[in-house]
């Protein structure tokens, strides 16, 4: 399926952010156009980092297709735009969350968005969240070492798993807790 009518559409919103990537080109590759991209070439497998000036929001794992382009699409529309879709008591649920969470997911998972939709969001908030997502078909050695059975899942600080399919505030309430020293 080709997706490059919805890029270019996204296109129209999306600025001032660069991307790292390597072996990611079927998605950066449309995007060049309006966004900065670095080309690593020294990779096993696929990644996007996300940045904007020197701070980066988030490291896509995979290439995001199928479920995960939608997120993945409007987590740069986000950035760019600096814009959130979180109420205020989401937004001071956010702010209590820090460290490195990790998002597996697959690219046909149907709760997977919900969830990317989210954790995108966490980043623009708060600097103390450094996001991966993770398409476990792709990064099988960290689905395993994950122990990742299903979709959505999320690891904090490669300690904690929460499963991913709650509401934003449940989810976000139990990444609060479990970010609590």
């Amino acid at each position: 399926m080709s997706y490059d009518y919805i890029i270019k559409q996204y296109l129209q919103v999306i600025s001032n952010i660069s991307i790292v990537q390597c072996k990611a080109n079927e998605i950066t590759d449309q995007l060049k156009e309006k966004i900065e991209i670095e080309n690593i070439d020294s990779c096993n497998k696929p990644f996007i980092k996300v940045n904007k000036g020197k701070r980066t929001y988030f490291t896509y794992y995979g290439v995001p297709t199928m479920n995960e382009l939608w997120p993945f699409l409007n987590a740069l529309a986000r950035i760019s735009q600096e814009i959130t879709q979180l109420d205020e008591k989401e937004r001071e649920l956010a702010t209590q969350i820090s460290g490195n969470i990790k998002l597996f997911v697959t690219p046909d998972c149907t709760k997977c968005p919900i969830t990317a939709e989210l954790l995108y969001q966490l980043p623009l908030i708060n600097d103390k969240v450094v996001l991966e997502i993770i398409d476990v078909e792709t990064y099988l050695e960290l689905r395993e070492k994950f122990r990742v059975m299903s979709v959505p899942k999320i690891v904090l600080d490669d300690k904690k798993e929460l499963p991913g399919g709650f509401p934003p505030h449940i989810l976000l309430k139990m990444l609060a807790k479990s970010s609590e020293p």
